[in-house]
């Protein structure tokens, strides 16, 4: 069935459905064309559209998320639903210039325990741009971390339960039976990944033949687990966060066959055990993550098997200013450790990242501008995102930004040194 065909057949079913059962319905289209001014293409030419419905249902509530994008480009998609979407993301639609899936679908019910049931998104941690703690969904790497983080992070099936423990304190337990991964671009993409830092690169004329062995898929064996324990204590919001997981990027190990060279992508497990807080202080809030986590891999310089098992720990400090009249300005310092096995690694020991956003308002918050860099201070590359929103109507923006990367193409950014563009688009919003 064409995604143009499912679109409008969601779209009748939900609105049967809200009108049969006194339901809402709303929706939200995007658009976005992205232009690449260095090769001169549009390498993005898209429509989104978002449709939700809400009702009551059996003492809760159903909520319905379908979505439907066609791109009129075909730089930045898949030929069809890759293996990393587990068998519980069936029915999803994939193509160079469309796709097609449910979003989410989740019942919420209960009162001394608060119950979420089926697809759903969850977010961890106080960090923003990069990620320490929030790992439980996998992320859409179609265009790299351009993407808004609420599109591009990738709802999963799972049973979330909330209860209070003590005053102040909620404890979360998370069962996640879909093991589907990270959504890599495609080789042929602009986005397809060849830092030395994340994938094995080929020496000389030699060719790398990269095959993966797809999203893991025994129920029970291969579920992740978790929880996270929320208190708020002495002005501090504060999280201890656990989850048993498998790590959402592929582990690439390099050998040799009649082939060639042969890179075999497996996924790992991992135990994260970290932890969140932030507090107010007048105009400053302070933010802060630590993640400590088990049997991760890194990239070597040696060929063979390419990659070394070793412990990490991450951390991020933040702070927000909020002093000035209709400004945000927020500061953020990463830093990763790998903790033994340190030889011949692509990266650094230690790797320190830095993010800057300024974000001011004019006109009555009609219009908004946004500047991001994010810099690798070891690498001396990075991702410089002005962007600007004007609130035309009630229910609509438009939204126009610049995506510059720069530094060394062995850096993280700067291996996408060749991708700039210019986008404008619109958002409207549809009650």
């Amino acid at each position: 069935m064409k995604p143009i065909s499912i679109l409008f057949l969601a779209i009748a079913l939900l609105t049967i459905g809200s009108v049969s059962y006194g339901g809402r319905l709303s929706a939200l289209l995007k658009n976005q064309n992205s232009y690449s001014y260095l090769d001169h293409y549009w390498q993005k030419q898209d429509v989104q559209l978002d449709v939700e419905f809400n009702t009551a249902l059996t003492h809760g509530d159903l909520t319905v998320i379908g979505r439907v994008l066609v791109d009129g480009s075909d730089d930045l998609n898949h030929a069809s639903s890759p293996d990393t979407y587990s068998r519980w993301q069936g029915g999803r639609y994939a193509s160079q210039h469309a796709m097609a899936e449910l979003r989410e679908l989740y019942w919420t019910f209960g009162d001394a325990t608060f119950w979420k049931i089926g697809k759903q998104q969850v977010v961890w941690g106080e960090a923003d741009g990069l990620k320490l703690l929030d790992v439980v969904n996998p992320q859409s790497y179609r265009e790299f971390i351009l993407d808004d983080v609420e599109d591009s992070r990738i709802p999963l099936w799972m049973v979330k339960a909330e209860v209070s423990v003590f005053e102040d304190s909620q404890l979360q337990l998370l069962w996640i039976p879909d093991s589907t991964t990270h959504d890599l671009a495609p080789q042929s993409s602009p986005f397809a990944f060849t830092s030395p830092l994340l994938v094995p690169v080929p020496s000389g004329n030699s060719k790398v033949d990269l095959r993966s062995s797809g999203a893991p898929n025994r129920l029970f064996l291969d579920s992740d687990v978790g929880g996270r324990l929320s208190t708020f204590t002495n002005g501090w919001d504060v999280t201890f966060n656990y989850l048993y997981h498998y790590v959402d990027e592929p582990v690439f190990r390099t050998g040799l066959s009649s082939a060639g060279v042969v890179t075999e992508g497996e996924y790992e497990r991992s135990h994260l055990l970290g932890g969140s807080a932030s507090s107010v202080f007048g105009n400053w809030t302070v933010r802060t993550e630590l993640a400590y986590e088990k049997d991760r891999y890194h990239r070597t310089k040696q060929a063979f098997p390419g990659v070394v098992q070793a412990d990490q720990f991450g951390s991020v400090i933040g702070f927000d200013y909020q002093g000035w009249t209709d400004q945000l300005i927020s500061f953020q310092w990463f830093q990763t450790t790998i903790l033994d096995n340190t030889d011949q690694l692509q990266k650094e020991r230690t790797e320190d990242t830095v993010s800057l956003l300024w974000d001011i308002s004019f006109m009555n918050e009609t219009l908004k501008l946004r500047f991001l860099n994010l810099y690798s201070v070891d690498h001396g590359d990075g991702l410089l995102r002005p962007k600007l929103t004007y609130n035309l109507l009630s229910n609509l923006d438009v939204i126009l930004s610049l995506d510059k990367f720069y530094g060394d193409s062995d850096g993280v950014y700067g291996q996408f040194d060749e991708n700039d563009r210019v986008s404008i688009g619109f958002e409207l919003g549809l009650d």
